[in-house]
């Protein structure tokens, strides 16, 4: 298996949860050798649950017209 972040070599490993806030206490991981990446099914069911599909919303572009000629006569700003 191949990281998504860096395609490197990912391992299995248990990994022990110590509140066992998800049911069993052991579970299965993997994590990436080059970049430490981890995936497992809990990070999964967080992604899921939090992705969102995007509103795309159509903008449309002002053209507004600024004057920035420094010999207008306006107060000096402080540094």
């Amino acid at each position: 298996m191949t990281c998504t972040r860096c395609q490197g070599l990912m391992l299995e490993e248990q990994i022990i949860d110590m509140e066992a806030a998800y049911g069993e206490m052991w579970s299965l991981s993997s994590r990436c050798v080059n970049c430490g990446h981890r995936h497992d099914a809990v990070i999964q069911q967080h992604h899921q649950a939090y992705l969102r599909p995007v509103a795309l919303s159509q903008t449309v572009a002002r053209s507004e017209s600024v004057d920035l000629s420094w010999d207008s006569e306006q107060e000096p700003l402080a540094a």
